[in-house]
């Protein structure tokens, strides 16, 4: 993996946003976005530009660390700042990658932290590289949809629907594990019951999107996301 992995770091303390910032352009291999003392305008910042790697403080007044992590649909390599060590034994409840303890002094340890997170997103490249299926159980047997046939998949409890251009497969899985099976790239959560593959998407109203004859509901939580990611297309 030669290009940069880009970045965007977010802390109320000035002091340590430095430190972090000045660490990050150290780090040849590494991009700075931005960085932000406010949490919401990181948090913005997160969705919109979608970095590779954030470094988020735990506690800050508007928002907790915590809190951006739970609120992303798609989460990006987080390495957590905090003051204290029981706060990050928490927080890898969320499946961060690394923490980093204030005062950060140790580049060695910074340098740890960032290439953990490197190896993640090289693993991450691999799989979806040599991947371009995923095998279903479908009536008894195991099935294979082609990724590109997929137009979405709805969530009904324990059971989803995967809606392809031939047929609907009708599968024991919860929308929350095939979320993680699929390529974040290709397909993006609009809904707490649909994921949609971006490229089929046809048209975008106020709280629905057009896939072919399908009509499929877009929530507040998740629109901010779409948009950004339809202008990237």
């Amino acid at each position: 993996m030669s290009k940069k992995l880009t970045c965007v770091a977010i802390d109320d303390e000035f002091i340590a946003l430095k430190i972090i910032t000045s660490l990050i352009e150290q780090t040849g291999f590494l991009e700075l976005l931005g960085s932000y003392q406010n949490a919401l305008e990181g948090t913005n910042a997160i969705i919109e530009l979608e970095p590779d790697i954030v470094f988020l403080d735990i506690q800050m007044p508007e928002a907790s660390g915590l809190d951006i992590i739970k609120s992303l649909s798609k989460k990006p390599e987080i390495i957590l700042i905090t003051s204290q060590e029981k706060y990050a034994v928490e927080a890898f409840n969320f499946d961060v990658t690394d923490y980093l303890v204030k005062p950060i002094e140790s580049y060695p340890r910074f340098v740890k932290a960032v290439t953990k997170a490197k190896e993640n997103i090289a693993l991450k490249e691999q799989k979806t590289a040599g991947n371009d299926a995923v095998f279903m159980k479908v009536d008894f047997l195991l099935t294979k949809v082609m990724y590109e046939t997929i137009l979405y998949v709805e969530g009904y409890g324990d059971y989803i629907k995967v809606h392809t251009e031939k047929k609907t497969h009708v599968v024991y899985h919860k929308l929350s594990s095939i979320e993680k099976k699929l390529p974040k790239e290709l397909f993006l959560r609009v809904h707490r019951s649909y994921l949609v593959q971006i490229n089929k998407i046809d048209n975008i109203d106020q709280n629905s999107l057009l896939i072919g004859d399908a009509i499929v509901p877009v929530s507040a939580k998740y629109k901010p996301e779409l948009l950004s990611r339809i202008e990237l297309l």
